[in-house]
């Protein structure tokens, strides 16, 4: 007799995850659920994206294949609420860096990309918003570099870098004592 239950068993741990593009006719909107995004130079070849492998190591460099970068972030399709990954160009890119200015980080950040042009191959625009991560539970992120080598075929021995930030320069003031505002730097060795 079959062993009946009522919810599908646990996924094992593998990939399931596939890579969303912009598309052409309509926005794609999302909810991002990593903390920054990951990018790689790649080339388009024999009908597939391929990452580089640099300049001296690169076979398809020497071959004169153009390389573009693309970046990725996991995110959750709030209307299907499928976990997937988001490809962007270098272009598109900006909206993700103003807001991990602005953030410091972009999760939970609620994203749509649309092709002004309605063409497949159009420029994309991406417009950001926060999102408040109380109201709505992310799932964990994926570990992208990971998931991109599985895609790409590739053997994966790295861990994620993390981009680093440059420390913000702080100035100590004296009191103005009413003055307009231009007061000197204590710690100026000339002052």
């Amino acid at each position: 007799m079959p062993l009946f239950t009522t919810e599908p068993p646990e996924l094992p741990d593998g990939f399931v995850f596939r890579i969303v593009r912009t598309p052409a006719d309509r926005p794609f909107q999302a909810i991002v659920t990593c903390v920054e995004p990951v990018g790689s130079n790649t080339h388009f070849a024999n009908n597939r994206t391929i990452p580089c492998e640099g300049y001296d190591a690169c076979p398809l460099c020497t071959d004169g294949y153009s390389k573009r970068w693309h970046g990725y972030v996991s995110c959750l399709v709030p209307t299907t609420l499928e976990h997937c990954l988001f490809e962007f160009t270098a272009h598109a890119a900006d909206s993700f860096k103003n807001y991990i200015e602005l953030h410091t980080t972009i999760r939970a950040c609620v994203f749509r990309a649309f092709r002004p042009s309605k063409r497949h191959n159009g420029r994309v625009i991406i417009h950001t918003t926060p999102g408040d991560e109380a109201k709505i539970r992310l799932p964990d992120p994926p570990d992208i570099q990971r998931l991109l080598c599985h895609i790409w075929n590739v053997k994966y021995n790295q861990p994620p870098k993390r981009m680093s930030r440059p420390p913000f320069k702080t100035v100590d003031v004296e009191d103005g004592n009413g003055r307009d505002g231009r007061y000197r730097a204590t710690n100026d060795p000339e002052a």
